[in-house]
């Protein structure tokens, strides 16, 4: 008995099955953690917005920065797991679904890629188109789209998310120009956008009226370029940077999928050799 068992370890490698358990641990409490923030949110937005109707509650609920982040997690949380049970139980079904799953994704993030460079502008259209609905129309429907936006704009020092930046808040219902609008916000842009929002007294007011003036004369007291044209002008300034990062978690994806494969080799080896 005791030398079957010797014999079984042969062909498994210890230091490749605990190094990849303790790889899917480290992300399975991060999967944890995201859920656990996602879910947190979530329960304070379903209280801020508990007058809306049901199923206006739940697609905003669920849109929201909170839904998006439990569903990562759960992703993370359920890949994960399969990888921390499979590798330490050596389980084929699970390492199977690890592997596989692995295997998806980085095709998934290779079509992007292909699409973003073979369709540059149809790729930029679509993401500034969801960008716009996503957190212009909706800015004040909860708190989490809110904070998200306006930290998005204090940061990146930009305002209003496509190409036509500040103007893009022409799209919210409570800054847009129409003579019907009732808002006292009217033709204006949500503070976060001003210049000095940050670094004198956080003027709630800097931002009224500034769409009705042009660009040049509004760029003195707000920032007029969109948040989309910002993120690319941060990458192509950090080109280096930014691809040492995708690159490396490139790479990472494609060793822990390759690890997978050789676990489940030996698993395969194991059994026919037994």
């Amino acid at each position: 008995m005791a030398h079957r068992r010797h014999r079984r370890k042969e062909y498994i490698s210890p230091c490749l099955k605990w190094t990849m358990f303790i790889f899917n641990f480290i992300f399975w409490m991060f999967g944890l953690l995201i859920m656990a923030i996602g879910t947190y949110g979530m329960y304070f937005t379903a209280v801020d917005l508990q007058d809306k109707k049901s199923l206006e509650l739940l697609y905003i609920i669920f849109t929201d920065l909170s839904g998006v982040m439990l569903a990562v997690g759960g992703v993370i949380f359920l890949i994960s797991s399969a990888g921390c049970v499979g590798a330490l139980r050596e389980n084929m079904c699970l390492l199977k679904f690890y592997f596989w799953s692995l295997t998806i994704f980085l095709i998934l993030e290779l079509m992007i890629a292909i699409a973003c460079i073979v369709f540059p502008w149809k790729s930029r259209e679509f993401i500034e188109g969801l960008l716009s609905q996503r957190l212009i129309e909706e800015y004040r429907e909860s708190e989490n789209t809110q904070d998200m936006v306006d930290f998005l704009q204090s940061k990146m020092e930009c305002c209003g998310m496509t190409g036509a930046g500040y103007k893009d808040w022409n799209h919210n219902e409570y800054f847009n120009c129409t003579e019907s609008s009732p808002s006292v916000e009217k033709c204006g842009v949500p503070p976060s956008c001003c210049i000095n929002y940050e670094v004198i007294d956080r003027n709630m007011m800097c931002g009224y009226d500034m769409q009705k003036k042009k660009e040049t004369v509004a760029a003195d007291t707000i920032y007029t370029r969109g948040c989309f044209i910002a993120a690319i002008q941060i990458l192509e300034s950090n080109l280096y940077i930014a691809a040492g990062v995708i690159f490396g978690i490139t790479l990472f994806q494609m060793y822990v999928t390759h690890q997978a494969r050789t676990l489940m080799d030996q698993i395969s080896l194991q059994k026919h050799r037994n």
